[in-house]
């Protein structure tokens, strides 16, 4: 019988109703996202999933993937391994047992995201998520019991030449070691973590800041990162904020977890902070019916605040057109979520108050943290300090 190897199709939601089609590989050996292949034209159908089309002699077997384009196509690759590794002990008369006390790496990447999720760490739940898919797509095991440090720096390797920052690749290497942890693997496969630049925290300048509110045309929009700005929230934080967090009369907002969401804050600490008289304003003029104020439609939360910023900065000519990011994906890395964040604590800090207070209201729960945003004056602020100096 003519070589059937496994095939990846996903079974989308079409006007005609629910068909099955190819996925569409791009010219880097990715899957395209939600995109196959219909009489040889490429159509995008975003309600699906994909599936693993194999053969069990001449009945056709379709296996769902738990997973989205990077992991189908992990599991497409494990899939035509175990297929050739059985039609080679099947020609040699060998019968293939497969061990069900060995860990799967897919499996168990899977119950390490979900045990983060159980945790309502979703932050990390999505930092592994990614993690997981990026080190499955490069390693080629399939068990935990077969991994080695080789592996490890293949995928350093591999990250290094997508052009990574240093950083990124010391804190997923960071997060396969917990991956190894959680399997009860000897930690010492993932080896030491790779060494990195501790750089300052990044802050927005006044001019970036005057240049992106200048550019928005919601008011909503405005108000998101105005939020951003002078609280300091962090994503989730922001994306679950709803309108019973504002007390009106105080004039503050108050973080706190929202179980009905499966949402708990960073280091179980609520706090309450202070909002300007415009903001409050602002926020009285634009209360609606729902109970988030930043949710999507149908009121749920966005999860996706990073992609409205990209697309922002990015529609308002506001990359910088010399990162990689910029080049690669038309997405700016000097724009991101946490330098609001990191630009509210530096300008608390700046501005006299005390680093017990500053620790408060940015949700930390040690001092350390706070004083890595204790950097010095800089452009402006240190030439006016300079000239008014009497020198002689």
């Amino acid at each position: 019988m003519a070589n059937r190897t496994v095939k990846l199709y996903r079974n989308c939601k079409t006007p005609e109703g629910w068909k099955r089609y190819p996925a569409v590989m791009s010219a880097n050996g990715k899957v395209k996202p939600d995109t196959v292949l219909v009489k040889g034209v490429e159509v995008v159908y975003p309600t699906g999933r994909y599936e693993l089309r194999s053969y069990a002699g001449t009945r056709t077997v379709w296996t769902p993937v738990d997973g989205n384009a990077t992991v189908a196509l992990a599991e497409q690759k494990t899939a035509q391994k175990k297929a050739a590794a059985k039609a080679v002990a099947k020609n040699a008369g060998v019968a293939v047992v497969e061990d069900s006390s060995r860990k799967v790496l897919k499996t168990w990447a899977d119950k390490w995201v979900n045990a983060a999720l159980d945790r309502g760490s979703l932050e990390a739940a999505e930092l592994y998520r990614r993690t997981a898919d990026a080190f499955l797509l490069v390693c080629s095991k399939t068990y935990a019991d077969d991994l080695t440090h080789d592996d490890v720096l293949a995928f350093q390797r591999s990250m290094r030449s997508q052009g990574y920052a240093d950083r990124t690749i010391a804190n997923r290497h960071s997060h396969i070691r917990t991956f190894f942890i959680y399997m009860d693997l000897d930690k010492r496969i993932a080896g030491a973590n790779p060494r990195y630049e501790n750089k300052l925290p990044e802050v927005y300048e006044p001019g970036e800041l005057k240049k992106f509110f200048k550019s928005l045309t919601v008011p909503k929009d405005e108000l998101l990162f105005d939020i951003l700005l002078t609280t300091g929230l962090r994503e989730q934080e922001a994306s679950h904020l709803e309108w019973t967090d504002i007390h009106w009369s105080r004039g503050t907002l108050k973080v706190q977890s929202k179980p009905k969401w499966g949402y708990r804050i960073k280091d179980a600490e609520e706090r309450e902070m202070p909002l300007s008289d415009d903001l409050l304003k602002r926020l009285k003029s634009m209360k609606d019916g729902n109970n988030l104020i930043f949710g999507l439609k149908g009121d749920v939360p966005d999860g996706h605040l990073l992609r409205k910023l990209k697309k922002l900065v990015r529609d308002a000519r506001l990359n910088c057109g010399k990162c990689d990011s910029c080049e690669k994906h038309n997405e700016c890395e000097n724009w991101f979520l946490h330098k609001f964040r990191a630009t509210y604590i530096t300008t608390l800090l700046r501005n006299g108050l005390d680093l017990r207070t500053v620790m408060t209201l940015s949700g930390h729960s040690d001092l350390e943290s706070v004083m890595r945003y204790l950097r010095p004056a800089e452009g402006v602020a240190v030439k006016n300090a300079v000239n008014s100096i009497k020198w002689r």
